[in-house]
């Protein structure tokens, strides 16, 4: 099964987790009864006056475990079997002083092997940094032999025994409780993929998504949380149509009066005198652009995933010139400087009507409207870092805070700040600007300058990435 890289990472994250616990679990239960002795015959050597569990003593014991149900040949053939970091430590004496290993005996060796004999078959002493363990035995063909290990005082002896004895155990154990865990990991990350699968289509505009279903048969809480997120579902749903529907009742109820004044405009334009004919005029134009932002708004799809057909061309340079230009008469009146550097080539960009107008024409206003008089606003048209138009917007102001940056762009968001106080708008502009730059396939950001102001960045594609 191939997960996303996401979910890939939080499955790796349960399955490992759980198999490291696991793992530690075996290695310390496995590593305290043998360093302390745990085991079937824990009765029987306990009841020692004085406990020898050392690594050199359960080396001893070992050796001899295996020793006295075997004759000498065998002996001999499983000392020359045994590793070399074991049968260095280890020595075995037959009754002619001679190793078992060929190995000239140390003296060290030889004068603690005068300690034990028929009578007094084991002994052990600590000399120097060694522990030395000795026992005399006989094998089943009647042999006598004695044994010796001399063992560092440190532990690397108890460890390799530790290793050697439960190596084949802890690898069984660590592949069985590696695959449990498996299907552990991927029996609870199942259940995050649909949630993970189900969200991203809610947030492409499918709202018959269900999950209830396929939760049904989980533990109580788990079919809990799928009736949960139907719910959520179901509310959000009606919560996107509720809104559809009220931008499209508000639009139409503008349209009326909007066309009440339109006409008035008309009449009053017939009987004006020279006088007012300038300002008529203006009034027309913005009783205009306010009618085609309407009809913008009416057609505008809400959601991303909605149909929004690009059926016109617009050279971008000329359009924000010309933009530019209409606001000098407000910039001036403010003692504003608007500085336009454009590094573009004619480029043309698709877009629907005159929807481009109003995202730019919101954007340099909104700059002339925050920043302080007799500042420059400065609007550069060039290319961005991935080789599209890009119209950066920057001006004076009292900037927004860091954690609101990308608000701003919400629908009727305000905030505390200079910028929202001083406005009196309804938090409209950005996102309808926003909306507008997304259908056009493009991106829009806003950055705080590192003096002052706020710089606004559009992004489009040109005509033939589209």
């Amino acid at each position: 099964m191939k997960l996303p890289l996401s979910l890939s990472r939080v499955y790796f994250k349960v399955f490992l987790g759980f198999w490291l616990v696991m793992i530690t679990m075996l290695l310390g239960s496995s590593a305290i009864m043998h360093f302390f002795s745990i085991g079937p015959d824990k009765h029987l050597s306990n009841q020692e006056k004085e406990h020898y569990s050392g690594p050199g003593g359960r080396l001893m014991r070992e050796v001899v475990s295996d020793a006295v149900n075997q004759d000498l040949i065998q002996v001999t053939i499983g000392l020359k079997s045994m590793p070399s970091w074991a049968t260095q430590y280890v020595y075995i004496i037959d009754t002619q002083g001679k190793d078992l290993l060929e190995r000239d005996v140390p003296e060290r060796v030889s004068r603690f092997l005068r300690h034990i004999n028929a009578k007094a078959p084991f002994f052990r002493k600590k000399i120097g940094n060694e522990n030395f363990y000795a026992r005399q035995f006989q094998l089943t063909d009647g042999t006598e032999l004695r044994l010796v290990v001399a063992a560092p005082e440190n532990n690397i002896l108890g460890w390799r025994l530790f290793i050697h004895n439960f190596w084949h155990i802890l690898l069984l154990d660590i592949l069985i409780s590696g695959t449990a865990c498996y299907y552990l990991a991927r029996y609870i990350t199942r259940d995050i993929q649909t949630l993970k699968n189900a969200t991203q289509q809610i947030a492409e505009g499918n709202w018959d998504i269900h999950i209830a279903e396929e939760f049904c048969d989980r533990p109580g809480e788990l079919a809990e949380l799928g009736r949960a997120f139907d719910n959520m579902a179901i509310k959000l749903q009606k919560s996107m149509l509720e809104q559809k529907r009220l931008i499209k009742d508000v639009s139409h109820e503008l349209r009326s009066p909007l066309a009440r004044l339109q006409v008035a405009l008309a009449i009053a334009q017939q009987r004006a005198n020279s006088e007012i004919t300038g300002e008529l005029d203006r009034i027309k134009e913005a009783a205009d652009y306010l009618n085609d932002v309407i009809s913008d708004i009416l057609s505008l799809p809400v959601t991303e995933q909605d149909s929004w057909e690009l059926s016109d061309v617009v050279e971008l340079s000329s359009l924000v010139t010309t933009i530019v230009d209409e606001c000098q008469h407000e910039a001036r009146h403010k003692q504003v400087t608007l500085d336009l550097t454009n590094n573009l080539p004619e480029v043309l960009v698709q877009t629907r009507g005159n929807t481009l107008v109003g995202v730019f024409d919101n954007i340099i206003r909104n700059a002339i409207r925050y920043t302080v008089s007799d500042s420059p606003i400065s609007i550069t048209l060039d290319y961005g870092t991935d080789n599209k138009p890009r119209i950066s917007v920057s001006d004076c102001g009292p900037g927004v805070a860091e954690e609101h940056l990308d608000d701003i762009f919400e629908p009727f968001f305000r905030t505390d700040e200079a910028r929202d106080r001083k406005s009196g708008g309804y938090g409209l502009g950005l996102a309808i600007a926003k909306r507008t730059v997304l259908h056009h396939g493009g991106s829009i950001k806003a950055f705080n300058n590192p003096t002052r102001g706020l710089t606004i960045v559009v992004t489009l594609p040109a005509a033939e990435e589209i």
